[in-house]
């Protein structure tokens, strides 16, 4: 936020200059049309912007975190919480391992968290997780819950490390693995269904991995992945001097 502050039409100019060249862009047209047409309504349409200098390099990194971060905030809404743990960026070789860890905890009905949270001991009305804010650099992996009336948040932040721990000691079985691959691959298939999905996909792949063919090799990428990445993976990352803890509480509610 203090960056936004101090942000000035001047910052936003050069910005935009920056980085908004059409040799820092990329095209992906999908349907029924031949490439040398694309061509043609490419250098149409496109050819008069001038190509810019190449935008400089993001070299700055957030210090590694030591100890657990706690931030609390009082407020009269529903009771929330969110962890966020410190995980590398997309292209990274742990992300894989990273995603099916993401499906295992929160992908679905069976997944662990849903299933003892909601399902079992109904201390939670639902949980999900996400990475972000972005693919290029490093992020956070966060565990999202909204915790029922009659259970404390701090019951339910217990019972998610146990789960936690449980994957870092014992890792996931076999089972587990074969239905997070195929509940990955369900999704990109989906989201390749439509022109616009499958022009999307290759453009994030040509950006990121600088291969629009990328797409279509991440279920090979998840078979690589065997129980002993994921754990190894759980215990490198979910650590807690990594995350950060996140609690909405109503204001009645002492510390």
């Amino acid at each position: 936020m203090e960056d936004l502050k101090t942000l000035g039409r001047r910052d936003v100019e050069r910005y935009y200059q920056d980085y908004y060249g059409p040799n820092n862009a990329v095209l992906a047209v999908v349907g029924n049309v031949e490439a040398d047409d694309v061509a043609v309504w490419a250098r149409h349409y496109l050819g008069s912007i001038p190509e810019r200098l190449d935008p400089p390099a993001v070299e700055s990194r957030e210090p590694e975190q030591t100890e657990e971060r706690r931030v609390i905030i009082e407020w009269d809404a529903e009771p929330a919480l969110r962890i966020g743990w410190h995980v590398p960026e997309a292209t990274h070789d742990d992300a894989a391992a990273i995603a099916m860890l993401s499906v295992i905890l929160t992908g679905g009905r069976t997944s662990r968290l849903h299933r003892r949270l909601v399902t079992e001991e109904q201390i939670a009305a639902s949980v999900f997780s996400s990475t972000g804010p972005g693919n290029r650099f490093p992020q956070l992996f966060q565990v999202d819950v909204i915790p029922v009336h009659t259970t404390s948040i701090e019951t339910v932040e217990a019972t998610i490390y146990e789960e936690v721990k449980r994957i870092q000691d014992e890792g996931p079985s076999e089972e587990e693995l074969e239905r997070v691959r195929n509940q990955l691959e369900a999704g990109r298939v989906r989201r390749l269904q439509s022109n616009l999905g499958l022009a999307f996909q290759l453009a994030d792949s040509e950006s990121l991995f600088g291969n629009w063919a990328t797409t279509f090799k991440s279920a090979e990428l998840m078979t690589e992945v065997d129980s002993d990445a994921v754990r190894q993976a759980a215990r490198r990352y979910l650590r807690s001097e990594n995350r950060t803890v996140g609690i909405l509480q109503r204001p009645s509610v002492s510390r």
